[in-house]
């Protein structure tokens, strides 16, 4: 029978679940010290409660023998920034927080993180200005997806089409006009998996 988590227990346990949807394997003592700013006996020690508490099993004899004991409803990832859903913003505003996601909009191995959106260019996607926007990060879309870029130095998140040498950045907003621009100027960070609306 599992009970309850402290706050740092929450962040460890979210971070093992991470790593091993991301990995395909267990994070090592040493990883979750790394991750966390610990000692190895302080991240043992963390690893010892979860343990205690049910939420996971382990191998005391292997070094990356972390098994999660029932797979959580949801996980915590990084709000990396804010997201231009409109003419674009700077880079990657630093916003220190994480939000907590289904963990159905994790698919497959991989990198996933959020930005807030800011403007009304995807409003016809359901997209609105104070959204989170959750992404996996990943270099390359097909055409017709979801995409967070980065054109001329600012990131925004638009529908993206790549056509011979060109780009067509396609927003979900009748009133707004596509950018074409050449692939050289567009660099693709992360594909659209969900959406998160927080009502005040």
């Amino acid at each position: 029978m599992t009970q309850h988590l402290t706050k740092k227990q929450k962040k460890v346990l979210d971070f093992i679940t991470s790593f091993i949807q991301q990995n395909g394997y267990s994070p090592s003592i040493r990883d979750i010290a790394r991750h966390f700013k610990l000692t190895p006996r302080g991240a043992h020690i963390h690893v010892l409660a979860l343990e205690k508490k049910g939420y996971i099993t382990r191998n005391p004899n292997r070094s990356r023998s972390i098994t999660l004991t029932k797979r959580p409803e949801s996980i915590s990832v990084p709000v990396k920034g804010k997201i231009a859903a409109g003419q674009g913003i700077e880079m990657f505003e630093e916003i220190d927080e994480e939000i907590e996601i289904p963990i159905r909009m994790i698919k497959g191995f991989g990198d996933y993180f959020a930005l807030k959106a800011e403007g009304d260019s995807m409003i016809d996607a359901h997209i609105l200005d104070g959204d989170f926007v959750i992404l996996k990060r990943q270099y390359k879309v097909s055409n017709g997806q979801i995409a967070a870029v980065v054109y001329q130095d600012k990131i925004t998140l638009k529908k993206f089409y790549l056509k011979d040498d060109k780009v067509i950045l396609v927003p979900e907003n009748k009133s707004m006009e596509p950018i074409i621009c050449s692939a050289k100027e567009v660099r693709v960070i992360g594909k659209l998996v969900g959406i998160i609306r927080i009502y005040e």
